[in-house]
């Protein structure tokens, strides 16, 4: 059985009303960086991760206690939702942190294609 989470943008989800739908759907349909497990392989997702801010806003800390609540369900991978992958220019900065201080967790960038329309993009920049 392979443990996942699922790290979304906290101002997407906040701002745009994002219900994480699109990224669930993709993980149950095996879509995206998703498809690397397939149907057989169990998957059990063990959080749904708001980012806690960027770096500017809080300290970085705040998102390792994070990390470090998951690793205590033996979460195996963390994907970046598409939100973040889209959004996020801390995201480099974030996997480098997990990965330093939690390498025995993989972190997975595209979860599938963006699916906010153009005008709440531009309202979340």
């Amino acid at each position: 059985m392979v443990k996942i989470s699922i790290f979304c943008c906290s101002k997407v989800t906040q701002k745009l009303g994002c219900s994480s739908t699109q990224c669930l759907c993709a993980l149950k349909n095996r879509i995206g960086a998703y498809s690397r497990h397939t149907r057989n392989t169990e998957v059990q997702l063990v959080g749904l991760v708001n980012c806690p801010g960027c770096p500017s806003e809080i300290g970085p800390e705040r998102l390792a206690k994070q990390i470090k609540n998951l690793t205590e369900y033996q979460v195996d991978e963390i994907y970046f939702s598409s939100c973040m992958n889209t959004f996020c220019v801390f995201r480099y900065d974030y996997q480098a942190l997990i990965e330093r201080d939690y390498p025995e967790v993989e972190v997975i960038f595209d979860t599938g294609r963006p699916h906010l329309p153009p005008i709440q993009i531009e309202f979340a920049l």
